[in-house]
């Protein structure tokens, strides 16, 4: 009977275990992600920003470049990054709806997105030995899902393009 016993307890514990990990897992991971991860991200992304300014931006909205040389190819060109708050991003600013005003959450998410987007077109113009991107637009698309009759944001897009120019 002891046996018994010892083995349906093993097997109670397991079962809860299960349960918990597949109750908090996801949050616990959304929280590392939060915390941990994404300033993680944000730190290399401010370190390749700082590489790239150090001769000057060359992304400009500007519709006639900015230099005097003869143009001698242009290209279209864009980047474009899909972001998405995490889930206790998502459960903060779920709250902060209730009091109005600025969500500081998803604020800090689009902007990094937006930066990323920027950082992501400079690179591919230094990669494509162009000197500067002119008329530079940013697009800004969201993608919700539908849960139970109500749309949800699950990503954000955000399109950096422009007409890049080699003298």
């Amino acid at each position: 009977m002891a046996a018994e016993e010892v083995a349906g307890i093993g097997i109670g514990l397991l079962i809860a275990i299960i349960v918990l990990t597949l109750t908090f897992g996801p949050w616990v991971f959304s929280m590392i992600a939060t915390f941990i991860h994404q300033p993680g991200q944000k730190k290399i992304l401010l370190q390749r920003e700082a590489q790239s300014s150090a001769n000057g931006d060359v992304l400009t909205t500007l519709s006639k470049p900015l230099g005097n040389g003869e143009i001698r190819q242009t290209k279209m060109l864009m980047a474009s990054v899909v972001m998405s708050p995490s889930w206790v991003q998502m459960w903060i600013g779920s709250i902060l709806t209730i009091f109005g005003g600025e969500i500081n959450v998803f604020t800090e998410i689009v902007d990094w997105a937006r930066r990323e987007a920027k950082q992501r077109l400079r690179e591919q113009v230094a990669e494509a030995g162009f000197d500067e991107v002119i008329n530079l637009r940013i697009e800004t698309s969201m993608m919700t899902k539908t849960s139970g009759g109500k749309d949800r944001t699950s990503g954000i897009e955000i399109l950096a393009y422009g007409t890049a120019i080699k003298y």
